[in-house]
């Protein structure tokens, strides 16, 4: 069911178009995330949500109320959204039990119902026992878990998360991934989640809206993105993606087969769907890890000679740069067991099943 409906919103500020001519249902009990490189529109749309911005045009839903339209502005105080801002905006000058409790002060709740709530919000986000800190005796995490229970204490309809865990270590940032997906799965509040960070957005999401320039680029799953982009963009910002440039020599679009020949006359072999014309321009897309490297020939697919040009130990894996003859440059990674060294003369597979086509516009 839909939660929110953007209708034909567009935003300007002066020149720069910030939103242009957005629409998009976000649905109910799931977090949807907005990503998208900087200026791209995802804070200004979030923001409209919320009602810190009002648009130039379109309309807002909440269900099937509206909350923003040419003739009616809802305020953002009576939309029932709770949000975090990047900076967390924590009061340091009041204690954790304070800066929690003070939406339930300005709404006039007793003392023993605030007492109550505030104990259940910070029981949930583990912050049980800071009751009495001030905001500058916290770390970052436990800034952005007051944050957080400050805009859960409410109860809101619609929860909004402004790039949260920016400001957190990277160490820290991985694992409060992890709470934040949990915590969504136990209150089934319906949350957006604006973020820049690709591997966020993978972990976080139920439903990602890629954007770029003000526009949707593309909607789907994690696991649809990553594996089946629509568009060179949404494969560029999803992961790490090798892209080869090349011209559709042969398609079969009944079998799924296609053969893309690249300047140096390089033919690859894909399996791929779509509405595609003999000799477009497009680009032969794989993914890193799937990528074949062998150092004797022997598989099957397009066999392509190479030599590594740069290595990097990430642990489980081997980070390389391969210059393969014909194509350039690809980046492989493989599994740090396996011996791989600069210099090393190579054999590289690229799997028909693994490669996907995309316009290269």
């Amino acid at each position: 069911m839909t939660a929110i409906e953007l209708r034909d919103l567009s935003k300007r500020f002066g020149s720069v178009v910030a939103l242009d001519n957005v629409s998009m249902k976000f649905q109910k009990e799931i977090i949807t995330v907005l990503l998208g490189p900087s200026g791209c529109g995802k804070t200004t749309c979030l923001r409209c949500i919320a009602g810190l911005e009002r648009p130039d045009s379109g309309d807002i839903y909440f269900g099937e109320d509206v909350v923003s339209s040419k003739e009616k502005f809802v305020s953002p105080s009576k939309r029932g959204i709770g949000m975090v801002f990047q900076s967390y905006a924590i009061w340091p000058h009041m204690t954790v039990f304070d800066n929690v409790a003070y939406a339930l002060k300005v709404q006039k709740a007793g003392s023993e119902e605030t007492e109550r709530r505030v104990k259940d919000v910070l029981n949930l986000v583990k912050l049980q026992g800071l009751e009495k800190r001030y905001g500058t005796q916290l770390s970052g995490g436990q800034q952005q878990r007051v944050a957080l229970a400050r805009a859960l204490i409410y109860n809101p309809r619609i929860l909004l998360l402004d790039e949260p865990l920016s400001n957190l270590d990277a160490k820290l940032r991985e694992t409060t991934r992890f709470d934040l997906k949990d915590l969504q799965s136990k209150l089934k509040t319906t949350t957006i989640y604006v973020t820049h960070d690709q591997a966020e957005a993978l972990v976080i999401a139920d439903e990602v809206v890629v954007m770029n320039k003000g526009k949707i680029e593309e909607i789907n799953s994690p696991l649809e993105l990553y594996k089946n982009p629509k568009s060179k963009f949404a494969a560029e910002f999803i992961g790490l993606s090798n892209f080869i440039q090349g011209v559709l020599k042969e398609y079969d679009k009944e079998q799924g087969k296609a053969i893309v020949s690249t300047k140096s006359g390089t033919r690859i072999q894909v399996f791929t769907v779509g509405e595609y014309v003999l000799n477009e321009s497009v680009a032969v897309m794989v993914r890193p890890e799937d990528v074949g490297l062998e150092k004797k020939p022997g598989l099957e697919g397009t066999i392509l000679e190479g030599t590594i040009r740069a290595r990097a130990f990430l642990g489980n894996l081997l980070d390389l740069i391969v210059d393969v003859e014909g194509i350039g440059d690809l980046r492989v990674q493989k599994d740090s067991t396996v011996a791989y060294d600069r210099g090393d003369r190579v054999f590289v597979h690229l799997d028909p099943t693994s490669c996907k086509i995309l316009r290269s516009k």
